[in-house]
């Protein structure tokens, strides 16, 4: 991949830096999202289709035919771009027609047929470029499941659908290609991408890293500590899992190492804080905004509901960091392994105010377009208050290349999803899935919840969250809600599950950059991040079952469930690292895990019961200290 390298302050900028063809196609893609947001928003038919032309072109000049990733460019590069340039002309040339029409199939002409079905096998192609396999496959399984419904058995059989009929569908309306996967990702998620992207370049992942280091840095496992939170608050500019493993980790991971920590702890740290990224508000990554989009609801509701189940997560998180700094003997950071804080936060410290502006807008119920592209304009100015952070054209142009190419992991996967939500809903196979997963779980909630629980994690072994997501809200959400589950409460639950399958072995991808800069082995890391985001897997049956922890009911309620969550959490954490205040016995540590389920489970009874374990257990690791310290 063409990759130009805009160092903070560089003033040396070579005019062929601005005119590699992959700068040329990413600097205008982001310039046509600006005026749209900017100036005027285009028709739904320009907008949704150009995005995905862009993503096209991006993809067919940076990723070569011969292989997944960067490569020598060959003639078939050059011929899918300028297929993907035709679809471009082809779509503005014939908008009134693709906009206004009724009914196109019986007039669709060779010419139709050729554009739509060349768009498809150029975004299957695409998303095999970019992110693998895997998901091109699973596309092309919904494909022919849309063609050979009549053939299938049972509940799965269904009418079929014609090839005209399949391209109109997909390319002519915006139930296929164009419809909300690739709508969230062209009229919010890029915006909240570049918005990222800006930011860092002014320097605010540096920030995010010296305001952890400025709290945790001469504490105990500080190090870790640190990860955990500059992991929280870069997620909120990311939304990607492996983009804060790889922006946090090359520095946090060596740090911990140093430190005490061993290689497979460190990792497993980090890759479980970076995944969390996606689950913390206000900034949630893509499968929030399409949660939004699919429910219809306010961005906004969608920060209030996550809030409490994050907040559980990288407590209990932070409590096993500090549990395992207590019990291997880990101490603070040296001083002289510290950043400067003191100095960085003087530098950038302003680099707040652009954040403070999105959440505003946000809560304020703005479009999220709007909010992203208002706090972009106020990332550009706040960063002229200081020469360390100043943003010049050159520095902005390289923004706008890497926000490209990071859009591309969401806009392409969009695409592939769109196609297969389009065969979903014209075959009914919903419905028919909603059907299917109730009567395999007998009507049984608990039994349901696990079954999409492991659904959702086999999908996203392979795929991007937002995809993993979609997939899940359309086929098992709605079986969830007919159980007797709220829709946010369902929702989240897939959310969830989504998210934390990037830290689920077999396949974690989190889980695997973070393993590669500490060295340690993929496997080791992937069951140590698994015990350490146990926490992320009992929360959603939690609030499955009591909607107080997303925010909903009484405030009592609200506060009742989330005190008692946050004592099970700490709870859990100590019983999974295996000491509190002494090292635990195998009778204490089963009596602290089973407390903290208990806790955790919201039903009054349980919370009783389990607040007497938890006396009980503390009651004994306290005696046992007591004993051990007077002990001649």
């Amino acid at each position: 991949m063409d990759e130009i390298n805009w160092e903070a302050g560089e003033k040396d900028t070579r005019l062929r830096d601005f005119l590699g063809i992959t700068a040329i196609v990413g600097i205008g893609w982001c310039l046509f999202q600006v005026y749209a947001a900017a100036v005027s928003v285009f028709d739904i038919f320009v907008m949704r289709p150009m995005h995905v032309v862009f993503a096209l072109l991006l993809t067919f000049v940076s990723f070569s035919f011969l292989k997944r990733g960067a490569g020598k460019r060959t003639v078939f590069d050059f011929l899918f771009a300028g297929l993907s340039a035709f679809i471009g002309i082809y779509v503005l040339w014939n908008l009134e027609t693709i906009a206004t029409r009724i009914q196109f199939v019986d007039t669709l002409t060779p010419l139709d047929l050729f554009v739509g079905t060349s768009a498809i096998v150029l975004i299957l192609e695409a998303c095999r470029r970019t992110i693998g396999m895997a998901l091109p496959i699973i596309c092309l399984v919904f494909i022919a499941y849309g063609f050979l419904g009549p053939y299938f058995p049972g509940q799965l059989s269904h009418r079929g659908i014609s090839f005209p009929n399949f391209i109109d569908m997909q390319f002519f309306t915006t139930q296929g290609i164009f419809s909300s996967p690739i709508g969230v990702s062209a009229e919010i998620v890029f915006y909240f991408v570049l918005f990222g992207v800006l930011l860092e370049a002014s320097g605010g992942g540096q920030l995010f890293i010296d305001m952890a280091y400025s709290v945790t840095g001469r504490a105990r496992g500080g190090a870790a500590k640190a990860s955990v939170i500059s992991s929280a608050l870069f997620g909120t500019i990311s939304g990607s899992a492996v983009a804060n493993v790889v922006v946090d980790g090359i520095f946090t991971i060596p740090l911990m190492k140093k430190t005490g920590y061993s290689p497979s702890f460190a990792a497993s740290v980090e890759a479980v804080a970076s995944t969390g990224g996606q689950i913390m508000p206000p900034v949630m990554g893509a499968a929030a905004f399409l949660m939004a989009d699919i429910i219809g609801v306010p961005y906004s509701k969608i920060i209030l509901h996550a809030a409490i189940p994050a907040i559980l997560y990288y407590i209990a998180l932070y409590a096993m960091v500090d549990f395992e700094a207590v019990k291997r003997g880990i101490k603070a950071v040296p001083k002289e392994d510290l950043p400067d804080v003191k100095k960085g936060l003087k530098l950038r410290i302003h680099l707040l105010v652009p954040i403070g502006v999105l959440i505003y807008f946000i809560l304020a119920d703005y479009s999220l377009m709007t909010a992203t592209f208002r706090a972009m304009i106020f990332i550009v100015v706040v960063a002229m208050l200081r020469k360390a952070t100043w943003m010049n054209v050159p520095k902005i142009l390289g923004a706008f290349t890497r926000g490209a190419k990071e859009a591309l992991g969401i806009a392409i996967p969009s695409a592939v999803a769109g196609i297969m939500v389009g065969v979903i809903v014209y075959s009914g196979l919903g419905l028919k899935f909603t059907g299917f997963l109730v009567e395999l779980s007998k009507g049984n909630l608990l039994l349901a919840l696990f079954f999409v629980m492991v659904a959702c994690i086999i999908l996203g072994m392979g795929m991007p969250t937002s995809a993993a997501y979609l997939i899940g809200a359309v086929l098992m959400a709605p079986a969830l809600v007919n159980m007797g589950l709220s829709v946010i409460a369902a929702h989240m639950f897939v959310f969830y599950f989504a998210v934390i399958s990037m830290i689920t072995p077999p396949v974690a991808l989190a889980t695997y950059a973070a393993a590669a800069i500490a060295r340690t082995d993929i496997w080791e890391t992937g069951f140590v991040g698994f015990r350490l985001a146990l926490a992320g897997f009992l929360v959603p049956y939690a609030f499955a079952y009591n909607n107080g922890l997303l925010g909903m009911g009484s405030l009592f309620e609200i506060i009742w469930v989330t005190t008692t969550a946050i004592l099970g959490v700490i709870l859990l954490a100590s019983a999974i690292i295996g000491f509190f205040m002494t090292t635990m016995t195998k009778l204490e540590r089963i009596l602290f895990f089973s407390a903290s389920i208990l806790l955790i489970d919201p039903g009054k009874i349980t919370d009783l019961i389990g607040l007497g374990i938890a006396i009980l257990a503390i009651a004994i690791q306290k005696t046992r200290k007591t004993q051990r310290i007077t002990s001649p």
